[in-house]
């Protein structure tokens, strides 16, 4: 990397820290207030206060329609961590690419029945997987994954339904269920070996979703365009000390023989305002954490973790 390069990038990174510290400044007008409070009420009042305010440096960062590969490869490369050493305060953000893997509702034809080949996809990619890591009971599997996704789960005849659950997957927990109740009936240790989270994503989408080009995980990479991982696992990567830029995926599929066209009705040429976030927090004597998702200026799926 020259020096234009580094200095921009050392630029871009002191930027977002700058940005980051009005977090401290907002927060610690209410830490002041709040410090002779106890318990994880308190906590979790302050973990709404931090959380609001990280969505507003992240709106200014990356508005809407205005993605930056270059703000976005530091964010995900370097943990932000901000201390305050008179009130004890300490915050750590941590992102990473939100839309890595295929969204789990593109297993939904209803769903994805404007654009069919994100259904294909999708399938595809699952097939892979069950067949990658030797799934003993495929066929039943991908049957309960299908099953709850369209809401069509076959009930005992002296079942009584208490709470009318909705159709789909919009949850990792929600899924895990899925593999918990497999594991437990057939006995196959191998459900738990698959990383699922590098080539599905389970959350609620529109219907506009597409995956992330920029920073598809290398997983999904291998097994949607059909490259052997050494090779993905080699160029695939982030790294801002590399001397060679890393191509966009037009140009790695090209490089590689693919001899595939990249579909932007499934994938996204440029990368994408879509980050998942982690928070950790001091307060009082203890550490918390949260974390949401952030995709063009929209919050969703936060989540309080509590005392860790």
């Amino acid at each position: 990397m020259d020096k234009t390069k580094r200095g921009i990038a050392l630029f871009i990174t002191l930027l977002i820290i700058a940005s980051i510290l009005s977090i401290v400044a907002v927060s610690f007008s209410y830490l002041e207030k709040a410090q002779d409070d106890a318990g994880e009420t308190s906590a979790l009042i302050q973990g709404n206060l931090l959380y609001k305010n990280t969505s507003n440096i992240l709106k200014h960062l990356f508005p809407k329609g205005k993605a930056s590969s270059t703000k976005l490869d530091i964010l995900y490369s370097i943990p932000m961590m901000l201390s305050e050493e008179k009130s004890g305060f300490m915050i750590n953000l941590q992102c990473r690419p939100l839309m890595i893997g295929i969204p789990i509702g593109w297993l939904d034809e209803t769903f994805v029945k404007a654009v069919p080949e994100r259904y294909d996809l999708a399938v595809n990619v699952l097939d892979y997987v069950l067949e990658k890591y030797e799934i003993k009971e495929a066929d039943e599997l991908k049957r309960r994954i299908f099953a709850q996704i369209t809401g069509t789960q076959e009930e005992p005849d002296d079942y009584e339904p208490r709470i009318e659950e909705q159709a789909g997957i919009v949850s990792k927990r929600q899924f895990d269920k899925i593999l918990l109740e497999y594991r437990l009936e057939y006995d196959d240790i191998n459900v738990y070996k698959v990383p699922w989270e590098k080539y599905f994503i389970f959350i609620q989408v529109t219907k506009n979703a597409v995956v992330d080009g920029e920073y598809l995980s290398a997983e999904l990479l291998s097994a949607a365009f059909d490259i052997p991982m050494d090779v993905v696992s080699e160029q695939w990567k982030i790294d801002l000390e590399s001397q060679q830029k890393k191509p966009t995926l037009s140009e790695f599929l090209a490089q590689n023989g693919s001899g595939e066209t990249l579909n932007t009705k499934l994938f996204s040429k440029k990368g994408l305002n879509a980050l998942h976030c982690e928070e950790t927090y001091a307060y009082r004597d203890a550490h918390y954490r949260f974390s949401f998702d952030y995709d063009n200026e929209r919050n969703a799926n936060f989540e309080f973790y509590g005392k860790i």
